[in-house]
């Protein structure tokens, strides 16, 4: 009987805690990881948006001061110079100042486009996506931004683009008639581009492009570094638990069970050392040691009744 309580059962227990411990070390496990890779996700995303945001708002700044002090200076100029400067238009300030960013190899394969319709200078002339985002701000004159996913044979960009209008009126004496234009300009860019706009229409788009798989993989990265410490840290958790468990559980009633077993044959040569613990495994030894002393007793009294 102690031989087959200590090993069936035993190793039965064993078992039965060990897969135990192991659903609750996979389910933890699980639930972790879906809330590491949702936190993860959202941090990605952030980036992406905050990537986004710093450089088209480098880029407005970038224009504003072109605008307010770059322009007055140079526009004078273009009036009554056979070269054009193309210093005084803001397009052309933010578009130059980004170029020196790509140069970084960080932003190598981010892009900022001033997207026209009908440009000056047909480098700037929208492809048919580009167009699409124009026409969707001219349907839409109270939409402030748009933001959206581009897939292209590099890889996977995230956009962001805002409404390029023509908001100064100063800004129709390039753009207006061909014959308000500075003689530079048309010598440079010719008369049919880059004409006929109107005062608050949306004649373009300034469009920021940001890489986002270079940014998912890192999150994807991130989440198999956090993943791996996880795991083993709920792996050596377990395990400590599952040696504790057994020091002070299993290993305390296996050596009970094999002395109530033996005590059922020499029970005045038995005694239960777990009795002065004060946890459920001493209340157990206790009662053993009771009716260890009971089954002694009744014994004697059957000895002393047969002789």
């Amino acid at each position: 009987m102690a031989k087959s309580f200590g090993g069936i059962k035993n190793s039965s227990l064993d078992r039965r805690m060990a897969s135990t411990l192991l659903g609750i070390f996979l389910s933890s496990l699980a639930v972790i990881l879906t809330l590491l890779n949702f936190l993860l996700q959202g941090q990605a995303t952030s980036r992406i948006d905050q990537q986004s945001d710093l450089i088209m708002d480098s880029m407005l700044a970038v224009r504003e001061y072109t605008s307010q002090h770059v322009n007055p200076i140079v526009a004078p100029m273009n009036n009554n110079s056979v070269e054009f400067m193309p210093e005084a238009v803001p397009s052309y300030s933010a578009t130059t100042v980004f170029g020196f960013l790509k140069d970084n190899p960080n932003y190598s394969n981010y892009s900022y486009r001033e997207a026209t319709l009908n440009p000056t200078n047909l480098k700037d002339k929208a492809d048919s996506t580009e167009s699409a985002i124009i026409q969707e701000f001219r349907s839409n004159p109270t939409m402030k931004f748009k933001t959206g996913e581009r897939q292209t044979p590099v890889g996977n960009f995230h956009y962001i683009a805002r409404p390029i209008k023509v908001s100064k009126q100063n800004c129709l004496a390039c753009h207006s008639d061909p014959a308000l234009a500075p003689k530079s300009q048309q010598l440079t860019y010719g008369k049919n581009n880059g004409f006929g706009w109107k005062l608050g229409e949306t004649i373009g788009a300034q469009i920021v492009t940001v890489p986002v798989d270079t940014i998912y993989m890192s999150k994807r990265n991130s989440l198999l570094s956090l993943s791996s410490l996880v795991g083993l840290s709920l792996l050596g958790m377990g395990l400590a638990t599952l040696v504790l468990l057994r020091k002070l559980i299993l290993n305390p009633i296996r050596l009970m069970s094999a002395r109530a077993d033996e005590a059922s044959i020499h029970p005045e040569a038995i005694e239960f050392a777990e009795k002065s613990r004060s946890d459920e495994i001493g209340s157990i030894a206790r009662s053993l040691e009771r009716m260890r002393q009971s089954l002694v007793i009744s014994m004697r009294m059957l000895k002393e009744k047969n002789q």
